[in-house]
């Protein structure tokens, strides 16, 4: 197909209001087919910026694609985004609604909601084992995990520390969390210059590395690794590279280094982590995988 019959068929999906779930599968492999002509370079940026264009007001906050594409917050993977996600947001508006159906029934988007339940799962059996809990959370987000968690266990003694470095994140949060506010602690700093300076139960990264080139993970890898409590543990999440929505992602300008769990692996033992505290999981989507590294009395 050339660029025009691209943007035709584009086009023809904007007047439509979007694919239908029949739609789906010939509108995916669709955008495989650009993420990889663009990779290769048979369509260069001036044309892909054009190709982008013919999706007309699809491609503003009004949509969930949209809002990925545009950025409001200054940022990929903000916490509003996540937060609709969550929710499974659908806009009310038919020029939109069935650009967000799809949106919100992709493996990916799926995957992003399972890690909330994956999160929570944790919290539990670390809870069953023993309490009080002291939980760090790196990088916030809307703060929906440990709102639906704590909403579940009013009278758990955990508490949370955040790090975040957007404010307007820790304000959407802190709201979010209000009966909850004598429990959690949000701390404004670059999650990259922060050294903790307390031990932890439990450490959650789940939605902060995958954005990070492998020299900057493993640094700050690094940089947790002392903060687990003996028998603790550390959670990083990142999205796996056999990913089936990366060529759909990466068409809205949402950009993540997806890796395999034996580069998980990999990038503990590059931090000397012994070999029997590592372990990987995943989602049952299989889109994000989990480093779990336990604490040197752990297990």
């Amino acid at each position: 197909m050339t660029v025009e019959n691209h943007t035709a068929y584009v086009r023809r999906l904007v007047e439509q209001g979007g694919p239908r779930e029949p739609e789906y599968g010939e509108f995916d492999a669709w955008t495989i087919r650009i993420n990889d002509a663009v990779r290769h370079g048979q369509i260069s940026s001036v044309e892909l910026a054009s190709l982008r264009s013919s999706f007309g007001e699809v491609l503003t906050p009004a949509t969930l694609a949209g809002f990925a594409f545009t950025k409001p917050h200054g940022y990929a993977g903000d916490y509003e985004i996540i937060d609709r996600i969550y929710r499974n947001h659908i806009s009310r508006d038919p020029r939109f609604t069935h650009w967000d159906r799809h949106w919100q029934t992709r493996p990916a988007t799926q995957a992003v909601r399972n890690r909330k339940t994956y999160f929570h799962k944790i919290l539990d059996r670390h809870y069953e084992r023993r309490s009080p809990l002291r939980i760090l959370k790196v990088a916030t987000g809307p703060g929906r995990s440990m709102y639906e968690w704590l909403s579940a266990n009013p009278n758990a003694s955990v508490t949370f520390d955040c790090i975040e470095i957007d404010p307007a994140a820790i304000r959407y949060a802190s709201d979010l969390n209000e009966p909850f506010q004598d429990r959690i602690t949000f701390i404004q700093k670059n999650a990259l210059r922060y050294r903790p300076n307390a031990k932890y139960d439990l450490i959650w990264a789940a939605g902060i590395f995958d954005y990070f080139n492998d020299r900057v993970f493993v640094s700050l890898l690094q940089r947790l690794l002392p903060a687990i409590e003996p028998n603790g543990e550390l959670v990083i999440g990142n999205f796996a590279d056999n990913n089936p929505g990366r060529a759909y992602m990466e068409l809205f300008d949402w950009v993540l280094n997806h890796r395999s769990a034996n580069d998980l692996v990999a990038f503990a033992l590059e931090c000397g982590v012994a070999r029997e505290r590592i372990t990987t999981g995943s989602e049952p989507e299989g889109v994000n995988l989990f480093l779990h590294v336990a604490g040197k009395s752990g297990r």
